[in-house]
């Protein structure tokens, strides 16, 4: 029984955007007149008090008065601390209008342009769809299709369509029940409530996020002490140009803003936790002086910006998404730049260039040339899917092993020594020492042609440049190279020979530059291996190992000392099966790159009795093949980097089912985590089974037809039903978003979790169905994958491959009453003490539990908890109340209660399904009960009546004052009168019910 979590996020109804103050003048401080009983007074009242807006000179805020362009641009500098301006020329801006200097600031940071006929029209006012598209660009946010969600944005304009989308996705923008109102012009109040949400957080969907406050420097200046060390809570920007961040840590994100300019930045022994995203800097460059980042991304709009690291520097991960230029100067015990990744977000045409040596790179953009200007890559790898990408080498760099998983052309004058090449199309112009391609793939190299039909072609180049024909080869062996791995230290030899012993060599290494001594050395004179008992990847991580091989004293087989060296990273884990047993003896196949399953192999590992599995590895992503005899292939994305020791990259594989017994297969991607299996179908005795999470195991007669063996609660899968005995008859099989339906927590719909749902049956190795969840909008609940016809020994498929928001049912009956055990009798009396209805009368309070079950007379043993709160379509005249589901109605602490967390100021009734489920013993059922939650002016108009009634009926003497004034508060009320103010005359009249 999975663990329930109730944790409801309330949404905000309305939809806010943010304003800057402009040029009209009152005390910052001054209560304004005009939002006391708005919505948005209290964030108002905070922009007020910090100076980002400013009142009107009657001391008002006009909180409903639409924005314009010249205005928003003005708060939004202002709350965001940009200062840098760019020039500006536009016909109806003028130098001596009060928003110039704010309009070139906006030009600058690039959220908001001119229009083609260079105009900028200051005085138009911004309505939501424009909003969305500078929230956007000023968030970079990622464009989305939600905007299909809302039925007046299906058919939006391409240019705001992605940014509405993007909004949503972010929850700055919500819609109301009119929908999105794209045309609706933007209020004072929207935009500074909008502008505030993008404020509080650079990720508002991530709930582990410091709730500290963001430190922002938007003037030039140097910050941090001289000596020691600041501790930074929260995230921080810095917004100018000639500025140097000095001994800090900061705990959460840092923001080298766009306000930076071509100008530079220094981080002199900056350490940041989070994630450094560089908008701005020049060609002379962001400096990281004796800094630690973790995860850095640059993203400059031109991609004209150098970064370059000195001293003690070292960035874990470096993740592209312009042009950029990344250097590596001056180091001293830093790593420097270890993985780099050019992301896919990369604009065509851009150029990355790199000086210095990069532990791994990895690509996985399109059209980008990568300049090798000097210095070395270790590992460089071309991801699959992705075209025309070049590479350029000089002299001065080199490639020790390249991937390409797709075409590219790799030019220049350098030196590959490896070259693993998986696909046909690419031309490699510089040397490469060593030649693998994939079978019937064909490549280019140095102007011929290798590979073809055959598996494997492996070409050991002559290196001239190495060659010394004065040296007798057979005397003496001189070495070309030492390629290191944790465990092995292979010699390249000039001309292979077998008469080289290991008493012709002197093995020494250092870890860390301290001496390290080898154990059980042994060497291969026909493979030139050299093999040694691996390092503890655990105690040697990030830790760099060099070997050295010299001529032993007293012999001359061996003609030079040569040394290699390796910095040690890889991960660990655990491969185990469906019954959470660990499985020995799997072989683990890793090759660079995403979903790459076929081509050259990069490292093997086989798990030891305990199904434990360590692997040495250079930083980047690698996917990894398990294979084992009698196992399902399963395949697996893993990560090796120096950032941190990963010790559980656990893998989990499913048997090949036994004559007879059928199994399916769910697996997904990271998102949603708990994605569920449910099976429908026959019993012997022909009425229908659910196996699911909360009942895996269906039994008869003591023997157990159908299991659950996994109910994977984080992320991937597989989780695997297996059909034991079948039974002839229609089987109904369907996936359940989880984290949807009862943590009432969308982390992410179906429709994007590229979930897979395999069939197997004893008498194949590969599957004989397979299904992938359809793609697009939508965030349906449910994936209704398929029926299954079971006909003695045939076996055929009905496809479903459809996305609901309401469960698939079986074909076939429930059990009756008299076969139910006594645990599901109880429920089922429980279950009768549960009303179909509640009304929820007018003195209902607010955030208060409200009991759904008889508690008296309730089964204290059987437990429940509410699984769905949905709010229920109600139509009038084609309006649709379209606010969240947890509006107006959420759980409570308690499992059988929920709460009214506000009042309902709609016009409509609020109709709400509740379902509540009772399990106990593995048996569970719900219940759906229907609450109504009546709108705040039937309360009023029921308490008055209420009210009146006990004044009309009231004994002499009795004091009818409190009753008679809450109802001459009621007959105050005006059609204009807001919420808060029909809430204050319920409440009024509710505590003169009470205390009458």
């Amino acid at each position: 029984m999975k663990k329930r979590s109730h944790q409801w996020i309330t949404l905000l109804l309305s939809v806010a955007i943010v304003l800057p103050t402009w040029g009209f003048t009152a005390t910052p401080t001054a209560q304004a007149s005009d939002i006391q009983n708005h919505w948005a007074k209290d964030v108002m009242t905070q922009w007020q008090s910090k100076g980002y807006i400013s009142g009107f000179q009657d001391g008002s805020l006009k909180p409903d008065q639409s924005v314009t362009r010249s205005q928003l641009a003005a708060m939004i500098n202002k709350a965001f601390g940009f200062t840098q301006t760019s020039s500006i020329a536009y016909k109806d801006v003028q130098s001596s209008d009060w928003f110039y200097h704010d309009v070139a600031i906006a030009k600058s940071q690039g959220y908001m342009e001119g229009y083609k006929n260079n105009t900028f029209h200051p005085d138009q006012k911004v309505t939501r769809q424009e909003l969305a598209v500078i929230l956007t660009s000023l968030k970079k946010l990622k464009s989305s299709n939600s905007a299909a969600q809302m039925k007046d944005t299906l058919y939006s304009p391409s240019w705001s369509k992605g940014s509405i989308g993007a909004v949503i996705d972010s929850g700055l923008m919500k819609g109301d029940e009119k929908g999105f109102r794209p045309k609706d012009t933007t209020t004072r109040a929207e935009a500074v409530t909008v502008l505030e949400r993008s404020l509080e957080s650079s990720d508002t969907n991530n709930s582990s996020k410091s709730s500290s406050p963001t430190t922002i420097y938007n003037t030039a200046g140097v910050y941090g002490p001289a000596s020691g060390q600041q501790q930074i809570a929260g995230d921080m920007q810095l917004n100018s140009a000639g500025s140097t961040l000095r001994n800090m840590v900061i705990e959460g994100d840092l923001l080298l803003g766009a306000g930076i300019g071509e100008g530079d930045a220094i981080l002199d022994h900056v350490t940041v936790k989070g994630t450094t995203t560089i908008n701005g800097g020049g060609i002379n460059s962001i400096h990281l002086q004796d800094a630690t980042l973790q995860t850095a991304v640059i993203n400059k709009k031109d991609g004209n910006v150098r970064v370059v690291t000195t001293g003690a520097t070292t960035v874990q991960q470096m993740i592209l998404q312009s042009g950029g230029l990344l250097e590596e100067k001056g180091l001293t015990t830093g790593a420097g730049f270890t993985n780099v990744v050019l992301s896919n977000q990369i604009p065509s045409g851009s150029t990355v260039s790199l000086k210095g040596r990069i532990d791994s790179m990895d690509i996985s953009s399109s059209s980008v040339l990568t300049q090798l200007l000097t210095g070395s890559v270790d590992n460089l790898a071309v991801a699959s899917g992705t075209t025309d990408n070049k590479i350029s080498t000089t002299s001065s760099s080199s490639i020790q092993s390249l991937t390409l998983n797709s075409a590219a052309k790799v030019s220049g004058n350098g030196t590959i020594e490896k070259a693993y090449i998986n696909v046909a199309g690419s031309t490699i112009t510089p040397r490469v020492n060593q030649t693998t391609t994939s079978a019937g793939v064909t490549a280019l190299i140095e102007g011929g042609v290798v590979g073809g039909e055959q598996a494997v072609t492996n070409i050991r180049k002559e290196d001239k440049k190495h060659q010394d024909s004065s040296t007798p080869v057979v005397v003496q062996q001189p070495v070309q190279s030492l390629d290191v791995r944790n465990g092995q230290a292979i010699l390249h030899l000039n001309q292979p020979t077998n008469e080289l012993l290991l008493s012709d060599m002197e093995v020494t290494a250092t870890l860390n530059g301290k001496p390290y001594t080898l154990t059980n050395i042994i060497y291969d004179s026909v493979t030139g291996v050299i093999q040694f008992d691996p390092l503890n990847l655990k105690a040697g991580y990030a830790q760099i190992l060099k070997i050295t091989v010299a001529p032993a004293t007293g012999t001359n087989r061996l003609a030079n000392t040569v040394s290699g060296s390796l910095r040690i990273s890889g991960f660990s884990g655990k491969v185990t099966n469906e019954n959470n047993f660990g499985v020995a003896g799997m072989t683990i196949n890793f090759r660079r790159g995403i979903d790459v399953i076929n081509g050259s192999i990069d490292e093997v590992a086989i798990t030891d009795i305990n199904g434990d599995y360590s692997v040495t590895l250079a930083p980047g992503v690698y996917t990894a093949e398990l294979k084992k005899d009698g196992y399902i292939t399963n395949y697996m994305s893993t990560k090796s980097s120096v950032e941190k020791y990963n010790y559980n990259e656990n893998a989990y594989v499913t048997r090949k089912p036994n004559p007879g017994i059928i199994a399916i297969i769910l697996t997904w991607d990271d998102l949603p985590y708990d994605e569920d299996s449910h099976l429908l179908g026959p019993t012997p005795d022909g009425y229908s089974f659910h196996t699911y999470t909360a009942d895996m195991d269906y039994a008869y007669n003591d023997e157990n037809y159908v299991s659950l063996y996994r109910d994977q609660r984080n992320s991937n899968g597989p989780e695997v039903m297996g059909i034991l005995k079948p039974v002839q008859g229609t089987y109904t099989f369907y996936v359940e978003n989880y984290d949807k339906t009862s943590k009432n927590k969308i982390t992410s719909t179906l429709r994007h979790s590229s979930a897979t749902v395999k069939v197997y049956t004893g008498n194949y190795d590969a599957p004989i169905k397979t299904y992938h969840i359809p793609v697009g909008a939508g965030e349906e609940s449910y994936w209704y994958v398929f029926d299954m016809n079971i006909d003695g020994d045939q076996i055929s498929f009905f496809d479903q491959n459809i996305l609901t928001d309401t469960p698939p049912v079986s074909v076939y009956p429930s059990l009756p009453a008299n076969q139910i055990n006594s645990k599901m009798i109880d429920i089922q009396k429980d279950e009768k003490l549960i009303p179909n209805n509640i009304y929820l009368p007018y003195n209902t309070n607010i955030d208060s539990d409200i009991t759904l079950r008889i508690a008296e007379t309730v089964n204290k043993s059987i437990n429940t908890y509410i699984s769905e709160i949905k709010l229920l379509p109600y139509q009038e005249n084609e309006n649709i109340i379209s606010v969240t589901n947890d509006t107006y109605l959420k759980s409570s602490d308690l499992k059988d209660t929920i709460k009214v967390s506000q009042y309902n100021g709609s016009p409509y009734v609020a109709e709400y399904a509740v379902s509540i489920n009772l399990f106990i013993g593995g048996i569970e059922t719900s219940k759906t009960i229907q609450v109504q939650l009546p709108t705040i002016d039937t309360w009023i108009e029921q308490a008055s009546i209420e009210a009146q009634s006990k004044i009309n009926t009231a004994t002499a003497g009795k004091d009818i004052t409190a009753l008679q004034t809450a109802l001459d508060g009621k007959n105050a009320l005006t059609s204009h009168s807001t919420t808060d103010e029909k809430i204050a005359v319920l409440e009024k009249l509710n505590q003169a019910l009470i205390s009458f």
